[in-house]
């Protein structure tokens, strides 16, 4: 399986980094039209976050790992995916920037 890993930067603190990434999460799980849905959502501690979404009718696993100045996000794409590559990563740097802003 492919693997994107990325890092966001962020100046907002590692509280306030994981109050809005919970409240946009929270926000998308309700506004079912968008390209991507958030399907599983496991906090395993206060600051990572393990989930499952759909993009594009494909199951992407994936993990984010908040710290004080970044977000780390780990995704694995299954092949049939990896021809969206790009646009997936687009559309997840698009939602981390308007989170972490």
């Amino acid at each position: 399986m492919p693997i994107i890993s990325k890092s966001f930067p962020h100046s907002l603190g590692k509280v306030e980094a994981v109050r809005r990434i919970r409240e946009r999460i929270s926000t998308e799980k309700i506004n079912k039209s968008n390209v991507a849905t958030v399907t599983k959502e496991v906090w395993v501690d206060p600051c990572r976050l393990e989930f499952s979404m759909t993009v594009l009718a494909y199951r992407i696993d994936g993990s984010l790992q908040i710290e004080d100045s970044e977000v780390l996000l780990n995704l694995n794409l299954p092949m049939g995916a990896v021809m969206f590559k790009g646009m997936i990563e687009s559309q997840i740097g698009q939602q981390m920037k308007l989170m972490l802003a």
